[in-house]
């Protein structure tokens, strides 16, 4: 029926205006207010793919143009103006948009605003007239430049010299003078390996004369384990590690640690970037042979995890999805900022407003980690793991062929064994009653673990002793990854025990299936006679678990305790070794509640439903029809599948027994392949109850025509990985390059050649030395893509050499030293004070690897707890580089926190640098600092015994790589005469000169 309302005073004026939400009250701009609107609304059936009515909302001209039928915008007036009527629904046939969600009153108010306020469009915002999103640096092709020609000749060591000598000509700026050696050995000192040099050392290097001094300063620091210590720091940043979950339940991941041991040894290695690259994306697929394979996927899961998400919501819900949803943006966006330095997940709920990305380049970039879940994952490292791989793989291939045997078993269908069936058909369901479980009640379930070989134990309190008469294990039922529902979590060895005492001193073990591995049950309740037993305690021990993805575990549906007729353990007294509590599905109390019982029987009936179980007529019958069926269909299989049949079960018990009693294998928190790749839809606006066409995995169609460019539309989640990571780490894509050499560039001179080193797109910084980024991209492909190389090429420049004394004529040019016509000054980052303090307190421990120190006092609680105010600042495992510290996301350590260590919930590319009255205060106060003040003043008093001018002197050597002047000795003298030594040291520790670097 066309517009409601009467259009009298010409086209689009609306008579009825009264109805239209307001105007915003506020200056509207296009870009910052309008253009999301129509992006997020719009653009899908009036944008560059799609145009109804021939209109479209991203060109400027045909947006003010109108439409097939004109006055779709004009300006001035909203009222007038028939895109307002279409948008607040006063059209029933033009409803914009027609699906999904409509604008709110404020959307309209903002764009009745921007109309009534002229419409003002700048044409930089006009996608018909603005450049080529594609035509832009970091999306064009490398070239390498020539080094240029610069004028002062005698200046530089290096090419990197000249890039940056030619800049500083061009703007008429000169570079500083070299620093003194003091400065130099304190700045290679803590970039590389974060901890202050010795005195001794300061020394060595002052008098040393020998013209490569300084390189073999250089080369030396790099050869030390703790320069892998150093960088690792810096590359967990960017990827957010952390080792508790997250999010609202900050579980703890006691397994994270391995691959944070695994990015230390990768560059104590000097591992190629290209081989680091892959194996952090798909190790475990390009390289199964290397333990380390598995271990560095853990970049992938080194982010936050809902737990709750996760684990406690129910499949097919809408929170679940989003849970899922946002697990795998997680995964887009750590791997395309840390290799590409590109926001791709800004194209989440649209295509990318400013960089060539579109929503299907995202999604498709989804469907490449559709196929993981994060979670604990065994490893080996040595021959153990090569012989245990053996036996898994021969398992694996026998257990798919006694599958098949059992199949054609099943189907044989001569008249004899068609007749049988209908018998048993018929026996089945008296002895075996449907499961009636629902999903809100699943029933109990383990902690997760890493072994199969760990004891798992769930019992009842039946309130008094009690003589029983039966007990059912009800197995539970759900399908989860590729697991068919039936028996989830059943272990596959067990026993069962009545006790009257609760810790189970002396138990009647009432069935033992603990010698041999036991088929899983399915749906069907295992009995237990009890007949003549009395106890108050009814336990069930798993002694070998359940697998479930490369992980071990422990659940059961129902306990049922029958006592003269009736269920003596319902709603009865839970405990457990350990239980995972997510209350509507898996909790103690859903093993007793009733819910995972048979259907079949209702409330006091009990005592029909355990004869109809324990029937020993029909169990009989169908016991003696299943025997006489299976010999039937043997006989009428081929010989081979008969071998298979009676054989492969023995032969896979033998070698169960064999993986079992091998030697535990390491386990780290990383990728936990599924059984196949999740379906991925394109989500209009981001929103899971708006799917959209399937995708398959793939890149980026920017990138498109690179010659490594390849389908990953693969079944097999693995080949999608390490398609993606050949894709990254083609030797022809410099983007990836220009990436890495910013990141390590930035770490050195404190900025990077682009200081937005996650965003070289449109909205990022563009690079200062576009020609130099690109030269040392070259270069680190052509050196083997080695970090030592790159490291030795940038701090054996002059450049880097260079004095940070100010110049304030320079300053009035290149205030932020962009242009590097002085070093940069720091201050020592958080690990660095933490170690430096340790480090000259005598107190550092160098032990390297293994799991990490939690500085606090730990309670493993519904929402965990964390007290670093209850942790011995002089337990000796905290003397360890920081390195190894903890890291919880919930609740930072608050010593670390003062100093700017960054959120481990987030990417961080570059940290802030703050100086703050809070950051003095924990360095006079905090209790590890104060400590370590006073064991910095036994030192000093021990190795200068009698001497109070000698201690102050080498506590001055020791914080600030200096002999102390006369006057400092006096007033130091007098400080220490009133407060003591161990103030003294504090007073050095807080001095701008240990705090800070030249």
């Amino acid at each position: 029926m066309g517009i409601v309302v009467a259009l009298a005073a010409g086209p689009g004026v609306c008579a009825e205006v009264g109805k239209l939400p307001a105007a915003v009250k506020r200056p509207v701009a296009f870009v910052r207010d309008v253009q999301p609107i129509f992006s997020g609304a719009c653009y899908s059936c009036h944008g560059e793919k799609k145009q109804k009515n021939s209109y479209r909302l991203d060109q400027k001209a045909v947006a003010l143009g109108g439409g097939d039928d004109g006055g779709d915008i004009v300006p001035g007036h909203s009222e007038k103006s028939r895109l307002i009527a279409y948008v607040a629904g006063l059209d029933t046939e033009k409803v914009m948009p027609p699906k999904g969600d409509k604008l709110t009153d404020e959307q309209i108010g903002v764009l009745r605003a921007w109309i009534d306020q002229g419409a003002v469009w700048p044409d930089s915002a006009d996608l018909a007239k603005a450049l080529d999103k594609a035509d832009f640096w970091s999306f064009k092709p490398a070239t390498k430049p020539a080094v240029p020609e610069v004028k002062n000749v005698g200046w530089g060591r290096t090419p990197i010299d000249r890039f940056i000598l030619a800049r500083l000509e061009r703007e008429g700026l000169t570079p500083s003078a070299e620093a003194d050696r003091r400065t130099l050995i304190r700045r290679v000192y803590f970039d590389l390996v974060g901890l202050p040099p010795s005195p001794d050392a300061v020394a060595r290097f002052e008098k040393d004369g020998a013209a490569d001094a300084y390189e073999k300063l250089v080369d030396g620091l790099l050869a030390s384990p703790q320069y892998g210590e150093r960088w690792a720091r810096h590359w967990l940043d960017v990827v957010h590690f952390g080792e508790t979950h997250g999010y609202d339940k900050d579980k703890v991941r006691n397994n994270a640690w391995p691959y944070r041991d695994y990015v230390i040894g990768a560059f104590n290695s000097d591992k190629p970037y290209s081989r680091f690259v892959q194996e952090q994306l798909a190790g475990d697929v390009l390289f199964p042979e290397s333990p380390e394979g598995i271990v560095a996927t853990g970049f992938i899961a080194a982010g936050p995890w809902d737990f709750v998400g996760h684990t406690e919501l129910r499949e097919g819900t809408t929170d679940k999805l989003i849970a899922r949803s946002n697990d795998r943006d997680d995964m887009v966006m750590t791997a395309m900022s840390t290799f590409q330095s590109l926001t791709v997940h800004c194209a989440r709920c649209h295509n990318h407003k400013f960089d060539p990305i579109t929503q299907e380049d995202y999604y498709r970039l989804q469907a490449v980690f559709a196929g993981i879940d994060r979670g604990d994952r065994p490893f080996d490292v040595d021959e153990n793991g090569r012989a245990r791989a053996k036996m898994v793989a021969e398992r694996k291939e026998l257990d798919l062929r006694l599958k098949a045997a059992r199949e054609a078993l099943a189907k044989v269908g001569t008249p004899e064994v068609v007749e049988l069936d209908k018998k048993i058909a018929e026996l089945r369901p008296k002895v075996l009653a449907p499961v009636g479980s629902g999903p809100s009640s699943l029933g109990y379930h383990s902690a997760i673990v890493a072994s199969r070989d760990a004891v798992k134990w769930v019992q009842v309190d039946l309130g008094e002793s009690t003589a029983l008469d039966q007990i059912f294990l009800v197995p539970a039922h759900v399908a989860y990854s590729g697991w068919p529902g039936p028996g989830f979590g059943f272990p596959v060895r067990y026993r069962v025990e009545v006790s009257e005492e609760e810790s189970f001193a002396k138990p009647v073990v009432v069935m033992d299936r603990t010698e041999a591995n036991v088929a899983n049950p399915g749906d069907a309740p295992v009995s237990v006679k009890a007949v003549g037993i009395k106890g108050r305690y009814v336990r069930v021990t798993g002694t070998k678990l359940f697998e479930r993805t490369m992980d071990w575990i422990f659940a059961l549906g129902e306990l049922v305790v029958f006592s003269d007729g009736k269920d003596v353990a319902r709603g009865k007294t839970v405990t457990a070794l350990d239980s995972i509590e997510a209350d509507v599905s898996w909790h103690k109390t859903n093993l007793v509640d009733g819910l995972s019982v048979f259907s079949s029987v209702e409330k006091g009936h009990e005592s029909d439903w355990i004869s109809a179980l324990a029937s020993g007529r029909e169990r009989e019958e169908l016991a003696e029809a299943e025997g006489k069926r299976r010999t039937l269909a043997e006989g009428a299989m081929d010989a081979g599948m008969r071998r298979d049949l009676n054989e492969l079960p023995g032969r896979l018990a033998e070698l169960d027994q064999r993986i079992g009693g091998m030697k535990p294998a390491q386990v780290v928190y990383a990728v936990v392949p599924l059984a196949a790749p999740r379906v991925i839809n394109l989500l209009a606006r981001g929103d899971v109850k708006q799917p959209r066409e399937v995708m398959a995995a793939g890149t980026l169609e920017v990138f498109a025509k690179k010659e490594a460019a390849f389908a990953l539309s693969s079944e097999n989640e693995g080949l999608r990985r390490a398609g993606l990571a050949k894709w990254i780490t083609d030797p022809k894509d410099l983007l990836t390059r220009r990436s890495i050499v910013n990141r390590v560039w930035q770490y050195h001179f404190g900025e990077g050649i682009v200081a937005t080193p996650n965003d070289f797109g449109h909205m990022g910084s563009p690079p200062t030395h576009p020609e130099l980024l690109d030269w040392l991209a070259y270069w680190f492909v052509e050196n083997g893509e080695s970090f030592k190389a790159l490291h030795r090429m940038i701090m054996t420049s002059s450049v880097y050499r260079q004095s940070s004394a100010p110049n304030e004529k320079f300053a009035k040019i290149d205030g932020e030293d962009r242009l590097l016509w002085r070093m940069n000054r720091s201050r020592l980052d958080s690990e660095c004070l933490h170690d430096a303090i340790l480090s000259v307190s005598g107190k550092l421990d160098l032990k390297m690897g293994g799991p990490s120190v939690r500085q606090f006092f730990f309670k493993d609680d519904h929402s965990p707890v964390y007290d670093y105010a209850r942790y011995d600042a002089d337990d000796p495992a905290g003397f360890r580089r920081s390195i190894y510290r903890f890291i919880v996301r919930s609740v930072p350590d608050p010593f670390a926190d003062a100093l700017d260590c960054p959120d481990a919930s987030l990417l961080t590319p570059r940290r802030n640098t703050t100086v703050t009255a809070l950051q003095a205060l924990a360095l006079m106060n905090d209790q590890f600092a104060v400590r370590q003040y006073e064991h910095l003043a036994e030192r000093v008093v021990k190795e200068a015994p009698g001497d109070l001018t000698g201690q102050i002197q080498l506590a001055y050597r020791l914080t600030l790589g200096r002999a102390a002047t006369a006057e400092e000795v006096r007033l130091m003298v007098a400080f220490v005469g009133k407060n003591g030594l161990a103030n003294g040291c504090r007073v050095l520790v807080n001095c701008n000169e240990f705090v800070f670097l030249d």
